[in-house]
């Protein structure tokens, strides 16, 4: 307690003479000149693959792909096309409430493989966020709620720094929230939480 009171005195010192960005916990927090808000940057708590298919999946319980529990993969996997349809599903929690979020953008690490064609990413609410990564499936995934942003990544790249404010607003008083993301049509894979690189949100408050 101490040693965090401490570094909590050090911050706003800083702060008072530089006003620079300072480190509290995991959260980066910064007040830039004329801002009346606070930006932080928070990593994913939580993540995995939700997988849909009426095709037999021999890895999963009962050989039922609505049975797999996948939220210690390395990576994570949307596609929709043929037989099956995933979503990956990232949960958060943010040091602040939905209610004082500005604006929130979501930084996801690179696909594991080069797109080979354009691909639309698409983001939903998450209905909620109490869900674990050792037992979610998608018979009791939360249901994904209203389309809100869809974004076309070029062939050969990758997906950059997208708004998610919608989602981060929905947030409930400790921050918690879920979001999914989606292929409009074809597959894209991204690396989980699990491989050491979560998605990455940057939140600004009022």
């Amino acid at each position: 307690m101490r040693s965090l009171l401490l570094q909590v005195f050090l911050c706003i010192a800083i702060a008072a003479i530089l006003a620079p960005s300072c480190v509290i916990g995991e959260d980066v927090v910064s007040s830039p000149s004329g801002s009346s808000g606070h930006q932080y940057t928070t990593p994913a708590t939580k993540d995995s693959t939700i997988f849909r298919s009426t095709v037999s999946c021999p890895n999963c319980p009962n050989f039922n792909c609505y049975e797999c529990t996948l939220g210690h993969n390395q990576t994570l996997v949307a596609n929709t096309g043929g037989l099956a349809f995933l979503q990956a599903l990232i949960g958060f929690k943010m040091p602040v409430g939905g209610s004082s979020v500005a604006s929130c953008s979501i930084q996801i690490p690179a696909f594991t493989t080069p797109l080979q064609y354009p691909i639309t990413v698409q983001f939903f609410t998450a209905a909620s966020s109490g869900w674990n990564e050792d037992t979610v499936t998608a018979n009791n995934a939360p249901a994904a709620g209203t389309l809100f942003n869809s974004v076309e990544v070029p062939a050969f790249n990758n997906l950059g720094l997208t708004d998610i404010t919608t989602a981060c607003q929905t947030a409930a008083s400790n921050g918690k929230f879920s979001v999914y993301m989606g292929a409009q049509f074809g597959r894209f894979e991204f690396w989980s939480k699990d491989s050491g690189n979560p998605a990455i949100l940057h939140i600004t408050t009022n």
